[in-house]
């Protein structure tokens, strides 16, 4: 199987995010701008498997991912950063 980081299919490097995660009792617009940030970086390290079937939008792993940290980003960038150096199976 084909499989490339966005980044290497073109979406360009982007830098990871320097500010901690707010706590998942932020307010909403604290972790939205988090989320956003980390989640864009987070995706464009991710490995894609070959092409998006055709009823699968090019933003959807980024909107998955997106939901799913915002309810906990601290959370989620513990599971992530751990994802990335192969801890989890």
């Amino acid at each position: 199987m084909d499989h490339q980081t966005l980044q290497e299919r073109g979406a360009g490097p982007r830098p990871e995010p320097i500010s901690p995660a707010p706590e998942r009792a932020a307010p909403n617009y604290a972790r939205a701008a988090w989320s956003e940030d980390y989640v864009a970086w987070f995706v464009s390290q991710a490995k894609v498997d070959g092409g998006l079937p055709p009823d699968v939008s090019p933003t959807h792993l980024f909107e998955v991912e997106f939901a799913y940290c915002m309810l906990d980003p601290q959370r989620y960038e513990r599971e992530t950063q751990q994802e990335l150096r192969g801890i989890l199976h």
